[in-house]
């Protein structure tokens, strides 16, 4: 077991997303369960397949206590909520609810772009009478979600008893902090983007300084977009071993666009289809890949050590997976590193 494990829980629209990418920006170890423990099981009979509702979100009982009983880090933060989550509480030093208001739950449910689940009044209704229920685990300590995040975040580690910032020597290349390329996706509707094309030119000068009207642009015309919580370059070494592996999300019907974005913004730009989702959606699930591999491509493409890399790359896989899953006719993703 890893020395010491923290819960970071709530019920949806908490932040406990939030969360997990502040402690990665701040240095810390953590995990997303949505992105990497996600299981679609059966809440009675426990067995898989099931389509993923909020009732039926488990998480994968191998993946999780390899993780939790990992010797590695010493001190390791996992943030979500799932069905089956009281059988692993034993693994955890210590519990933090994230807890918010009614109105804060219903404004956040409505307004955040990265899951689409309370945005039906059956959903949003089914969270608020959780809410006026007081529910959460066994032992766990209330932190006030409705809190600035970073304020949010220095209460979790205060509780941790840990630093609110890791040293600067613990920072590996691949946390966000220590890198400046990022990676992040963004949902549009597939007529928006030649709007987006044709703000994506030189930065104008003002009297001031410049203004870019590419970011802008894209969102006002963004539905959904998701930041993944590492560096970028992991991003840059995943997409050539998927590809090997047979799941090619850097070629698609609108290279041609990907292509001068790339040019014009200096930035890989990839732009990920609905006929992407059909083909490799279902093969882009974090559990049917071995971490220890990944690990070694990376190492092998960079030509560096990498102990703990395969966090960021399993958690790339999710980012991905999670780009693809809207993508139904007539919505592309916009994937933009650097």
């Amino acid at each position: 077991m890893a020395k010491r494990n923290y819960l970071v829980d709530g019920l949806s629209g908490v932040g406990k997303s939030s969360v997990y990418e502040e402690l990665i920006r701040r240095g810390y170890k953590a995990i997303s369960t949505d992105r990497a423990w996600k299981d679609r099981a059966d809440p009675d009979t426990g067995l898989p397949g099931m389509p993923m509702q909020y009732a039926n979100s488990m998480w994968d009982e191998e993946k999780a206590v390899g993780e939790l009983e990992r010797q590695e880090p010493e001190v390791l933060f996992v943030c979500g909520s799932g069905g089956n989550r009281d059988r692993f509480l034993p693994y955890f030093t210590g519990i933090f609810n994230l807890r918010i208001d009614d109105d804060t739950m219903r404004r956040r449910l409505q307004e955040r772009t990265n899951n689409d689940f309370g945005k039906q009044p059956e959903e949003a209704e089914l969270m608020l009478r959780r809410n006026r229920s007081d529910e959460k685990p066994a032992g766990a300590i209330d932190v006030d979600g409705t809190q600035p995040l970073e304020r949010v975040v220095e209460e979790v580690l205060r509780l941790a008893q840990c630093p609110t910032v890791a040293s600067d020597s613990t920072l590996t290349p691949w946390s966000r902090r220590a890198s400046s390329v990022s990676g992040r996706s963004f949902v549009i509707s597939e007529s928006a983007l030649p709007i987006v094309q044709a703000a994506a030119g030189p930065r104008k000068r003002i009297l001031r300084g410049t203004s870019d009207e590419f970011w802008d642009v894209l969102g006002r015309e963004t539905i959904t977009r998701i930041d993944y919580g590492w560096s970028g370059d992991v991003l840059a070494t995943l997409l050539p071993y998927l590809e090997v592996q047979g799941i090619d999300l850097m070629h698609a019907d609108h290279d041609a666009v990907a292509s001068i974005l790339s040019q014009t913004r200096g930035s890989s730009v990839f732009v990920l289809t609905s006929d992407l989702r059909q083909r490799h959606l279902a093969r882009l699930d974090p559990r049917a890949f071995d971490g220890a591999v990944l690990r070694r491509y990376y190492e092998e493409f960079n030509e560096t050590a990498a102990e703990g890399v395969d966090y960021a790359m399993l958690d790339g896989i999710a980012f991905l997976r999670d780009t693809l899953a809207p993508l139904e006719s007539a919505l592309v993703a916009v994937v933009i590193i650097g």
